[in-house]
């Protein structure tokens, strides 16, 4: 492949960190040449290429090198050792706060991020009140950015670098924080650079969004990659280990639980009911189960999907998702309250506790307004213990005899 369609280039890329117990220990070193440090690899020995046009995700637990790599990406730092390559303009949204002088105001710190980035005295004025209007911090912009909360930060950090139309855009977590209105407006964007072939390196830990919006994904653990390829097989092999992971080492019980914000689209009942609505919460195998939900919306002309999904109460594990959008059916839209019934039919459910979990979100399925969850959701009834989570209609066949069950299952 020619270097005019790659956008990025790594070859060996390591990045090492030196650790000093103390400043005392470093200028000790300095004087007597004794080594007093450690050394932390963050990044080794990573290798791949983007093509121009592409979106790749990057993922990773925290600590994996993730936003090592970014920083490389973007010369905030520079590599040990290794090569990379980039081609085109880069803007880039990192750590929070990054390039922002606390005692500037929102305005000032648009003004002096656009010009850093590479925008000539006349273009940032002409494209700050689109960098302004974008950031919605309205009375905010003029006030000190070191007054501002992770939210605010953000939408200013990402309405500079989309506004300022670079070849590369570098995204760290910055889909995190912020409600889910301004969530939207930024995948909305991320969907416009895609269309207009821009490159895009999009690390988050929301695997439905990496899945979703990138067409290979990095895998990054310990400072080495682990794969790197089609972003629905990465994820799969991520969520496997992290699984793995959690089975080998549970999470200490009691953590609080995040708080909610306010959402434009919230669900505001979840209910498992029979044919005839009324609710209800044990079924036989085989029978239809009903999941209704209603739906608040603040402006009726938000258009709105929804998604269900069946869960083993027991440990979590993901059983069967449904949802508008991918079954092809139009967004609901034109008012602010909804109700909306899908019907499971046959359910093949061993006997269980099983949860339902309901989302809300844009007219892509990408932004999720809000979540809600029913546990447990409804019981499946049977006369026997039997392994697994679901039957199947089956037969034996022993040399020549065909068998089947008593019953037809």
């Amino acid at each position: 492949m020619s270097p005019m369609e790659i956008a990025v280039r790594a070859a060996d890329l390591s990045k090492q960190y030196d650790i000093y117990r103390s400043p005392l220990d470093r200028l000790i070193e300095l004087v007597t040449t004794r080594k007093r440090h450690t050394v932390f690899p963050a990044l080794q020995d990573v290798t791949f290429e983007v093509e121009k046009g592409e979106t790749i995700g990057i993922i990773g637990q925290n600590g994996a090198g993730k936003s090592t790599l970014l920083k490389l990406l973007c010369g905030v730092t520079r590599p040990t050792s290794g090569s990379l390559q980039t081609h085109g303009t880069i803007a880039s949204i990192l750590e929070l706060g990054t390039g922002f002088h606390p005692e500037f105001s929102g305005r000032d710190n648009a003004a002096l991020n656009a010009a850093i980035l590479g925008l000539t005295p006349s273009e940032v004025k002409q494209r700050l009140p689109a960098i302004l209007e974008f950031s919605e911090l309205g009375t905010f912009l003029d006030r000190p950015v070191k007054t501002y909360s992770s939210g605010m930060y953000m939408r200013l950090a990402f309405s500079v670098a989309v506004n300022v139309d670079p070849d590369i855009l570098v995204i760290d977590e910055a889909l995190a924080v912020g409600d889910g209105h301004f969530q939207k407006k930024c995948i909305d964007k991320i969907r416009e650079f895609q269309e207009a072939g821009r490159t895009i390196l999009f690390c988050s830990h929301a695997l439905y969004y990496v899945t979703s919006v990138c067409r290979r994904t990095l895998w990054l653990d310990h400072g080495s990659l682990m794969r790197y390829g089609p972003s629905l097989d990465v994820v799969h092999d991520y969520e496997t280990f992290l699984l793995q992971r959690d089975r080998e080492h549970p999470a200490s019980e009691g953590e609080p639980e995040p708080e909610r914000t306010r959402s434009p689209v919230r669900i505001t009942e979840l209910t498992v009911c029979d044919r005839g609505g009324r609710p209800r919460d044990r079924f036989a195998r085989g029978e239809d189960v009903y999941v209704k939900i209603r739906v608040h919306s603040e402006r009726a002309t938000q258009p709105v999907h929804a998604l269900v999904g069946v869960n083993r109460a027991a440990d979590d594990l993901q059983i069967f998702a449904v949802g508008t959008h991918s079954d092809g059916l139009a967004p609901m839209s034109g008012r602010n309250e909804y109700e909306l019934t899908v019907q499971l039919s046959d359910v093949p459910l061993l006997r269980g506790d099983y949860s339902v979990i309901a989302y809300v979100g844009d007219e892509n399925a990408l932004t999720a307004f809000d979540r809600r969850d029913l546990r447990p959701g409804f019981s499946m009834t049977g006369e026997r213990f039997e392994v697994g989570i679901f039957d199947i209609k089956h037969r034996w066949q022993l040399e020549h005899a065909e068998l089947e069950t008593p019953v037809a299952r």
